[in-house]
C-alpha cells in the first residue's frame, strides 16, 4: 500500500513511470515492486483511479453459510426430506454458483445429515440380483 501511495504521489507530480520506478528502486531497494507492477499502477492512477486497494478478484464464490441460511435449510429439510439440491436452490433463492457447495456443507457439517444411497435400488430384487 505504501508503495502504491508513492506511485500515486509521483503521478500527481507529473513524473513518468520510468522516473517513478527508478526513484522507488533507490528508496526501497530489493523490497521495491517489480517494474511491471509499478507501470501498471502508474497507468491506473493516470486514468483517474483514486483507491490504493486491490480490485475485487474473481474466483471461488463466497459461501453464504450464515445462521439464517442454516435455519432455512433445516426448515426446508424438515418439511421435505426427499428434496434435491435443485429444489432447494429454487426455493431458497440463492445464486447458482454458491448453492450446491453451500447447501452440501450446511447439510453435512451443521445439520449432521449424510447421503444414504447414491444409486436407485428396486424394492423387490430378482433372483439374478441377489
Amino acid at each position: 500500500m505504501e508503495q502504491r501511495a508513492v506511485i500515486k504521489f509521483n503521478v500527481k507530480l507529473g513524473k513518468s513511470a520510468s522516473e517513478t520506478f527508478r526513484s522507488m528502486q533507490q528508496v526501497y531497494g530489493s523490497q521495491c515492486l517489480c517494474r511491471t507492477v509499478v507501470f501498471e499502477w502508474h497507468k491506473r492512477f493516470l486514468e483517474g483511479r483514486e483507491t490504493l486497494e486491490d480490485d475485487k478478484k474473481s474466483g471461488r464464490p463466497i459461501l453464504v453459510r450464515t445462521p439464517e441460511m442454516i435455519k432455512k435449510v433445516r426448515d426446508f429439510v424438515a418439511n421435505d426430506r426427499n428434496a434435491s439440491l435443485k429444489m432447494m436452490e429454487e426455493a431458497l433463492n440463492i445464486s447458482r454458483e454458491t448453492i450446491r457447495e453451500t447447501i452440501r456443507i450446511i447439510l453435512h457439517e451443521d445439520l449432521g445429515k449424510t447421503k444414504v444411497c447414491a444409486k436407485f435400488v428396486p424394492h423387490t430384487l430378482r433372483s439374478d440380483q441377489i
